[in-house]
C-alpha cells in the first residue's frame, strides 16, 4: 500500500535545481550574504562568522540554513571558530524555534558540495519536525502543506532571534 501514488512536487524548484531559473550570480548563498538584489534574501541573522536564512523551499515552517560567511564547500575546511559558532547557533536556533513553534523534534544536517545539494557552499539545515506533518491534504490531495508564509516566519524570526542568538549566548558556551 502506498500513501502517495504520485511524487510530491515543489513547483518552481526543478527549474532552479537545473540552473534554468537561477539568478546570474557565482554563488547564491554569497549573493544572499551580500544582499544582492538578484536573489531572494530571507536572512534573519548575521554576524562576523555566520548568517542564517529561511529555506526558500521549506519542508516545514522555520526550516533554516546556517551558513559560514566564508565561501567553502567542505566541512573539513571549517575553522575551529566556524565549527563552534555553527554548532552553538544550532542550539540557539532550536531554542528560538521551540519558543515560537514548539516542534516535536528536528532534522539537522550539512549539505556539502553539489553532490548533496544544489548549492556549492557548505551549509547546515535545521528542520523542525511536527507531530501533525502528514495531514488530510498531504494524503488525499497529494500536496505538501506549509501552513505559514515565508514573510510571516521571517518577521517572527527577526523579531525574536536576538533573544536567543546574541553575544552573551555565544560567549557563555
Amino acid at each position: 500500500m502506498y500513501i502517495f501514488k504520485d511524487w510530491l512536487q515543489a513547483l518552481g524548484k526543478l527549474e532552479y535545481v537545473q540552473g534554468r531559473e537561477r539568478p546570474d550570480v557565482d554563488c547564491i548563498l554569497c549573493a544572499i550574504k551580500e544582499h544582492d538584489k538578484k536573489v531572494i534574501d530571507l536572512t534573519y541573522y548575521k554576524d562576523d562568522i555566520i548568517f542564517i536564512i529561511l529555506n526558500l523551499y521549506p519542508f516545514n515552517p522555520a526550516h533554516s540554513m546556517i551558513i559560514p560567511n566564508r565561501h567553502i564547500t567542505k566541512f573539513t575546511d571549517l575553522t575551529k571558530d566556524e565549527i563552534l559558532r555553527i554548532f552553538r547557533a544550532v542550539q540557539g536556533l532550536q531554542n528560538l524555534i521551540d519558543n515560537l513553534y514548539n516542534p516535536r523534534g528536528y532534522n539537522i544536517g550539512f549539505n556539502q558540495g553539489i553532490a548533496g545539494a544544489s548549492i556549492p557552499h557548505l551549509h547546515c539545515h535545521v528542520v523542525p519536525r511536527y507531530g501533525t506533518e502528514l495531514g488530510f491534504i498531504d494524503i488525499i490531495g497529494e500536496t505538501r502543506v506549509v501552513p505559514e508564509g515565508l514573510e510571516s516566519i521571517q518577521a517572527k524570526m527577526e523579531k525574536n532571534v536576538k533573544n536567543f542568538l546574541n553575544k552573551q549566548f555565544f560567549e557563555s558556551f
